[in-house]
């Protein structure tokens, strides 16, 4: 779906529009487990709400260690989630005047020259289900549409709406198993980090590459902030039997579109990062973190649904900007997340 004026293009996934918030019938409320972001503007009404729903809202205001203010979680819960599962600033002082933190989630939208990609994150379950159901979601996004879009003298981020697009042809590739997919994806922006680096691209040196199993990436998020307990007795569980676990079919048709979310999400990043990989690396971790999980809850009948697997691992280590930067040093530092590695491991999966 597209929309906007002529000096700037929104762009859709099919299901963005379908979405509707479930409030006290979804299963991992946006209501718990994060400190939720408070905007000037809108602490600026609250300064002015009288009674006892704007005593506690002050009392309940505080500025965090990045220098933000915020609503902190008591007991892994937002101050203002009742009971009931709702919250009393919805009802009290009505929709309008939530925090543009909670008005907007799930939706993200993200900016760029002459356009700005709209999409729901994979956090939310209501969102994930659409996600999932969806086999055509991102019809609309392509190169041709961003291209046409986009600022003409803006060469870096054509090229990166270039590149984006041959980076989902190869995840869409479904003659090829998903691990060497992502095998493509890796060696293919290999070559664009090497022409962003003002390098002349060279084939990798994949015949003396070596991988010893994915218990690191495993051991990485294991020491990673973690906020569910939960989240983290499925990883110590997955991590116990991580190799010697297969990561199914079935599995692989529904995380390609988790791939594809992240791509459209979080691929032209590069503008700002000058890093194509980044992206790319993080996609390889999340396939073999959910997918060895979701084939140890498979052997238990399912436990922690599929959906509800791919859903926490986008709270728990997506929407963390510890555990994303976290992520990022370990890309940097540690040879074990080299792409020739990284491509080993991907074809010992098979």
């Amino acid at each position: 779906m597209l929309s906007g004026s002529d000096d700037m293009r929104d762009i859709f996934p099919t299901f963005y529009k379908k979405f509707k918030c479930i409030a006290n019938r979804c299963e991992d409320s946006c209501c718990k487990d994060w400190d939720i972001d408070l905007d000037s503007e809108t602490e600026r009404f609250y300064n002015t709400v009288q009674g006892a729903l704007g005593d506690k809202i002050r009392s309940k205001a505080v500025t965090d260690e990045y220098g933000e203010r915020v609503f902190r979680t008591e007991n892994g819960r937002c101050p203002f989630w009742n009971d009931d599962m709702l919250c009393d600033i919805f009802i009290g002082i009505g929709e309008e005047h939530l925090s543009q933190t909670c008005a907007n989630f799930p939706r993200v939208r993200v900016e760029y020259g002459g356009f700005r990609e709209n999409i729901l994150s994979f956090a939310c379950p209501e969102a994930a289900r659409l996600m999932l159901a969806e086999n055509d979601a991102y019809r609309d996004f392509g190169g041709e549409t961003e291209l046409d879009a986009a600022d003409e003298d803006d060469d870096y981020l054509s090229f990166l709406i270039k590149a984006r697009e041959r980076t989902v042809g190869f995840l869409l590739n479904r003659e090829e198993p998903f691990a060497y997919r992502l095998a493509d994806c890796l060696e293919f922006n290999a070559q664009v980090q090497s022409l962003l680096n003002g390098e002349e691209p060279s084939p990798l040196s994949l015949e003396n590459a070596e991988a010893d199993g994915c218990g690191f990436i495993f051991d990485m998020h294991l020491d990673f902030e973690i906020m569910s307990p939960q989240w983290r007795s499925a990883l110590e569980k997955t991590a116990a039997q991580a190799d010697t676990l297969s990561i199914s079919r079935d599995f692989e048709l529904d995380f390609e579109k988790f791939a594809l979310y992240y791509v459209y999400r979080y691929y032209l990043e590069a503008v700002r990062s000058d890093d194509v990989l980044y992206s790319i690396k993080r996609i390889v971790c999340a396939y073999l973190v959910t997918g060895k999980m979701d084939a140890a809850f498979a052997e238990e009948g399912y436990p922690y649904p599929r959906m509800r697997i791919l859903q926490r691992y986008s709270k728990e280590v997506e929407h963390s900007y510890e555990n994303t930067e976290k992520l990022n040093s370990e890309f940097d530092a540690d040879d074990r997340f080299s792409v020739e590695s990284l491509i080993a491991l991907l074809e010992q999966l098979q």
